[in-house]
């Protein structure tokens, strides 16, 4: 007969096996509390994680009223450049490179549309799960307004890269997700 003063339903293997699963499952979800807690989602850089890059951040604010003084285009696009879906959503990568290393060439122009000459550009390649693959690379100038440079993704996946251009004092900075597929 079964009563609640009748303890030997704890002994019975199926509520055993339950409770095992129900704790598992709260074992790993506090796993993954404590890991987002102790190691937080890197995005753009350091200086800009998910919480704290906001349109109200004075220095995310000041980059972009430079950008728009400056009012430069820039143009990336590698030999090595596979054409994503246009449907694609806004934050998906719709820059796909098919091998590593991959030649990447940018062309840069001003309000006027004329060619940025005697810039220097960098590009710093970052991998937002780990800090250790982070790269960067600089381009030199091979005609007026176009740049070229050779990037080495060591694995394949979504990369976040972040565009500097310099030129007598003026800073233009952009960023580009890039999904790297590298064949083997």
């Amino acid at each position: 007969m079964i009563s609640q003063k009748n303890k030997q339903g704890w002994r019975n293997p199926w509520v055993l096996g339950l409770l095992a699963i129900m704790m598992s499952g709260v074992m790993i979800n506090a796993r993954f509390v404590w890991n987002v807690l102790n190691n937080p989602v890197r995005v753009l850089d350091n200086d800009y994680t998910v919480l704290k890059h906001n349109q109200y951040d004075a220095k995310w604010l000041q980059q972009q009223s430079e950008r728009s003084t400056l009012g430069w285009t820039l143009n990336l696009h590698s030999p090595s450049q596979l054409e994503n879906d246009s449907l694609a959503k806004p934050d998906e990568a719709r820059f796909i490179l098919m091998k590593s290393p991959a030649l990447m060439k940018l062309e840069l122009h001003d309000k006027q549309g004329h060619p940025v000459q005697g810039g220097k550009v960098l590009i710093k390649a970052q991998w937002p799960g780990d800090p250790h693959y982070d790269f960067s690379g600089a381009f030199k100038e091979v005609t007026p307004g176009n740049y070229e440079g050779s990037l080495a993704f060591p694995r394949a996946g979504n990369w976040d890269m972040i565009i500097t251009a310099d030129r007598a004092g003026s800073q233009f900075s952009t960023e580009q997700k890039v999904f790297v597929a590298i064949s083997k």
